[in-house]
């Protein structure tokens, strides 16, 4: 009996071992590995000069969270701060700068939030299912965007296969989690489409650490704070003649939040209803010297929030782009890369339109040195005309064991006060409250970067930059007198150990300060990953990563708990069609903050399996 289960086990594991799951070179990074967010057309590594990172769907899935904003907090320069687990509000910080400053783009749309408080993606609704690749562009380097401070986040969904290709996945946890997802892409030279359902509840935790001193109301209905998320995906491709594309891109959220803290006097029975719709259709031609393509681009977003029952809240708006994006190849060497955008936000009775437009030049001289200088001018309705900078330079030295990058960049950008904190202001009777202005951005950064032929990666980046005129809380939306600054230091590093093992870690240093030279708040001094990679066959993948973040602050400036915590997951390809894997999060029961009386989650376990035919 013992030996017909050990032949049974060996020919269920035969194919895995023969197929490959993820092989080493997946999880190294590379001078050739192709981008599009820092210039908005694909371009090698070894080209680029500002800071990008990237992580594809490989490195995604290794680290196999639901949330997106969970995967990112393993990347470079990138802190987040989560109200309460799964769903709460959720703000990703690019070299302490806050998560509004940072333009989030799904498949070309710009998905900003223009019902929010300062205009900020709901990055807390972006699950990880489907996800093909992320791009960050760190600092105000986003010319083509017109981004902030922050920078630009760029996520593309995953691509259709050649041949259709279904794939189905189901997981169940702690808290009463689920997750299952199905999609299904193919296409040929003529037609190509995706589409993918995903929907994720948890029924969560209490969320709100209650002072034991509160008031008795507070005090009461201390239970779990569930979350419901469904997301819808599609996207299709037609390929009109060798030059001509037609694309349509349409993602759905629905999502229901249970929080505490809501209405006046405060309830603990609250739900908070979401859901936003993002559309994009274009027409791209393309010859061997240029490309053109015409993009319209709406967002639109319901927000209802319910207290014991009651409406409590209740808003819409809409985020429309018409955009004009090409290039002309002037040469081998030299190439110009222009646009042209308006942009009309709409929340309730209130709007503001903006035209933007920008050209760069884009220049590759010798062997290894690559330069961009552009512009951008923006105008207003609400404020005028306002022009942006940037300039970068890159130059690649090939060595015997590899290649050496010297980068720089420098650049501008400017963020209008949100349609919210205009109308909250104009609503108060305070004199105090002076009229708005946009805030300016600029900074720079230079580094290094070591790529060698063993796969072995290292980069250095060092990056200063300031807001002028930052707008802040103060019993209603005032504006500093001076600069606020972050500067800092990026440490990479990426290699292989053995065939087997694979190291990827980061820390950065974060110097970030307000106009009164006090520290940022919620912004990490110093922030760390460590993470290993073992591949003892292609089948079989177990991933560890340690995060760490000390030298935290709230908001008055009282210290936050440095933390470290330990994730794990182990993925296991039983053959081409069928794979199992384990998730453990914060396996150490670390007991931390992020914001101050929010709860995170102690120690948790998941498990699910995919399907792909």
């Amino acid at each position: 009996m013992k030996k017909t289960i050990l032949a049974a086990a060996i020919v269920a594991a035969a194919p895995a071992v023969a197929q490959t799951e993820n092989t080493q070179k997946d999880l190294l990074p590379s001078l050739e590995t192709i981008v599009v967010v820092s210039s908005r057309q694909p371009e090698a590594m070894r080209q680029v000069a500002t800071s990008v990172s990237v992580l594809d769907d490989t490195q995604i899935k290794a680290r196999g969270f639901t949330a997106l904003a969970d995967v990112l907090r393993t990347m470079p320069s990138v802190s987040v701060t989560n109200t309460g687990g799964m769903g709460k509000p959720t703000s990703i910080r690019v070299r302490g700068e806050s998560g509004y400053r940072t333009m989030v783009r799904v498949d070309g749309v710009d998905v900003t939030d223009p019902t929010g408080t300062q205009a900020s993606a709901q990055l807390q609704h972006i699950m990880s299912a489907d996800v093909g690749k992320v791009e960050l562009l760190r600092g105000p380097q986003g010319l083509m965007y017109g981004a902030d401070a922050g920078g630009v986040l760029n996520i593309d969904t995953l691509t259709s296969a050649d041949e259709t290709q279904v794939t189905l996945s189901a997981e169940g946890g702690s808290f009463d989690s689920q997750r299952y997802n199905a999609s299904v892409g193919g296409g040929s030279e003529v037609v190509d489409y995706f589409v993918g359902a995903s929907y994720a509840e948890t029924e969560g935790f209490n969320s709100v650490i209650e002072d034991e001193k509160a008031p008795p109301e507070l005090l009461q209905n201390q239970d779990d704070d569930g979350y419901e998320n469904t997301t819808l995906h599609g996207r299709v491709g037609w390929n009109v003649t060798d030059a001509l594309r037609l694309e349509a891109v349409a993602r759905d959220t629905e999502a229901t939040n249970e929080f505490d803290h809501c209405s006046w006097p405060y309830v603990n029975d609250c739900v908070g209803d979401f859901e936003q719709t993002n559309t994009r259709v274009s027409a791209r031609y393309q010859t061997e010297r240029f490309s053109n393509e015409l993009a319209y681009s709406n967002t639109d977003v319901a927000r209802q929030n319910l207290a014991a029952g009651a409406i409590s809240y209740d808003t819409e708006g809409e985020l429309e782009k018409l955009e004009w994006l090409g290039s002309a190849k002037l040469s081998e060497a030299h190439t110009i890369a222009y646009g042209l955008e308006q942009r009309e936000d709409t929340v309730l009775e209130m709007s503001r339109d903006q035209w933007g437009a920008y050209a760069e030049y884009q220049g590759h001289y010798g062997e290894g040195l690559y330069v961009t200088a552009g512009m951008r001018h923006d105008d207003s309705d609400d404020f005028g005309d306002y022009d942006t900078y940037r300039v970068s330079g890159a130059y690649v030295l090939d060595v015997a064991s590899g290649s050496v990058k010297f980068k720089s960049s420098y650049g501008t950008g400017f963020r209008a006060p949100s349609l919210f904190e205009i109308d909250y202001n104009r609503q108060q009777d305070n004199p105090d409250l002076a009229p708005l202005t946009p805030e300016e951005s600029e900074g720079w950064d230079a580094g290094v970067e070591y790529y060698a032929h063993s796969g072995l990666h290292l980069e250095l980046v060092y990056f200063d930059q300031s807001i002028e005129r930052e707008i802040d809380w103060d019993g209603g939306y005032v504006q500093s007198a001076g600069e606020s600054t972050s500067e800092g230091v990026e440490v990479i590093a990426d290699f292989p150990v053995a065939d087997w093992l694979v190291v990827n870690a980061n820390y950065t240093y974060t110097d970030a300060k307000t106009a009164e030279d006090a520290v940022r708040a919620r912004q990490p001094e110093n922030m760390a990953n460590l993470g290993f990679t073992f591949i003892p066959v292609s089948a079989l993948q177990a991933s560890v990563n340690l995060r760490t973040a000390e030298g935290t602050v709230d908001r008055v400036g009282e210290p936050i708990g440095s933390y470290q915590v330990l994730d794990a997951s182990i993925r296991y390809a039983l053959s081409p069609a069928l794979t199992f894997y384990v998730r453990g999060e914060n396996l150490t029961d670390e007991d931390y903050v992020e914001v101050p009386n929010y709860r995170t989650a102690g120690a948790s376990g998941y498990a699910g399996v995919e399907v792909t035919f």
